[in-house]
């Protein structure tokens, strides 16, 4: 342990070395390199590092251990990405604090496998820690940020860039996310990335390479979603979000439309409407009312163009509640009233593929 730890801090003293070097965005933060470095400083202490394994024990066979990062939101409380602890069974976490050479065992105490987000509580750290704040107010596409983590085990890395666009999502329509061209690698998941005043606009998740490695197109699931995720976790151990419960298909073009047609017997093209919307396709225990082959064009009384519509709007309501949807179907416009279902995430199918 004391050489995991005496690594880390030598990996971090040489990049303050650097850091201080770099201007602060002047909006944000005074542009002396001490006030910087005072940030640092602060941000570290409440980064943790996870070693985690599928295994009981990390001696069990190497190759499979991995490393993560997690944010520390308050007290013992911990933000991580869920592809990071899932199916793991060797679970420990490390603090940056030069008093403390302890690992220390965590509980998972929330999941929300949809953001790709889990809440965790660590056992038995007697000493309070420091905790990051969510920010408030509007992501600006060109302001700079940073990630701290643990890059191909190089433990609590910074690395600074700007957010390229605040409006991406991961996986699904209802997760929000922020693009950034801060370099993230394996060893970032569910670290933050922050604000120059050291507040979480959110958390890293994937990265998008030909080469497995930074290309500078980073995903991190953005702070809106996260503060929802880390309130529901913690009152309610689980986020469930609610869903129509059918398959469907965007309407976009042409050559989207024949696409649908080739591959659904079901579907004639003539009867596929020339417009925006989403198209019912076959589902299991289809709900009532709902045919394959109906296009939604709104949701009550506002119109969908696309699946981020649909999700922007049922966002906003819960399971079990009713929606008045109107469909094209067969060239005739119709409302359909129909009970929201919950939306049932396809784990495996998202996350079986190996090491964090």
């Amino acid at each position: 342990m004391k050489n995991i730890k005496h690594f880390c801090l030598v990996c971090f003293s040489i990049f303050v070395m650097v850091s201080c070097a770099v201007a602060p965005h002047s909006n944000n933060i005074s542009s002396t390199p001490n006030d910087t470095l005072t940030v640092i400083e602060r941000i570290r202490a409440s980064v943790i590092l996870l070693t985690v394994s599928p295994n009981t024990t990390l001696k069990e066979n190497p190759k499979e251990n991995a490393m993560c990062s997690g944010a520390v939101i308050e007290s013992q409380y911990v933000i991580t990405n869920f592809h990071c602890v899932y199916k793991q069974k060797y679970i420990k976490a490390y603090f940056w604090d030069k008093n403390d050479w302890n690992e220390y065992d965590v509980e998972i105490i929330g999941k929300d496998p949809l953001a790709d987000l889990a809440l965790l509580k660590i056992l038995n750290k007697e000493t309070v820690v420091p905790h990051l704040k969510f920010f408030k107010g509007e992501i600006t596409e060109g302001e700079e940020v940073f990630a701290m983590g643990h890059p191909m085990g190089m433990a609590w890395t910074l690395t600074k860039g700007i957010v390229s666009s605040n409006d991406r999502y991961a996986r699904h329509p209802y997760v929000k996310a922020v693009q950034t061209d801060t370099a993230i690698n394996p060893g970032n998941s569910g670290g933050p990335l922050l604000n120059m005043k050291g507040e979480i606009i959110g958390i890293n998740a994937m990265i998008m390479s030909r080469v497995k490695e930074n290309a500078g197109i980073g995903i991190a699931i953005r702070v809106d979603t996260v503060e929802q995720s880390y309130k529901t976790m913690l009152s309610e151990g689980k986020v469930d979000r609610p869903a129509i419960g059918v398959m469907i298909a965007p309407l976009l073009r042409e050559g989207q439309r024949k696409k649908i047609a080739n591959g659904q017997p079901e579907i004639k093209l003539e009867d596929i409407p020339n417009t925006f919307g989403l198209l019912v396709l076959p589902t299991e225990n289809m709900p009532k009312g709902l045919l394959v082959g109906d296009a939604i064009v709104g949701v009550n009384g506002s119109p969908i163009n696309n699946g981020v519509d649909l999700a922007d709007i049922l966002s906003k309501l819960n399971i079990g509640d009713t929606v008045a949807l109107t469909i094209i179907r067969r060239k005739r416009f119709k409302t359909l009233e129909v009970p929201l279902r919950l939306f049932v995430v396809p784990v495996d199918m998202l996350y079986n593929k190996g090491k964090p």
